[in-house]
């Protein structure tokens, strides 16, 4: 992760396509590396993870279970572009 360009697109690619599923699990590689406080999967996983599987049992009026979801993985994907560009100019 952050090796290259490549794997910073990869990483953000991952996050939205994956409905932000995977956000928490790739935000735990990058807490493990350094890049981000251990804190940041847990938000993210405490967010994504019972909307998500909480869909077919909460009350949808509104259709809020598809802005909540659309909000923290447009923020997640945000955050992973964010670390990219930050790194790279921590690096020059």
């Amino acid at each position: 992760m952050y090796t290259s360009r490549r794997h910073r697109a990869l990483w953000v690619v991952g996050v939205v396509f994956s409905a932000g599923l995977l956000a928490p699990l790739l935000f735990l590689g990058a807490a493990r590396k350094g890049i981000v406080r251990n804190a940041v999967p847990v938000i993210y996983a405490a967010v994504i993870y019972p909307v998500a599987l909480g869909r077919q049992w909460l009350p949808n009026p509104g259709d809020w279970i598809s802005w909540v979801l659309a909000a923290v993985v447009l923020t997640a994907a945000a955050h992973a572009a964010l670390l990219a560009t930050a790194r790279e100019g921590a690096a020059a």
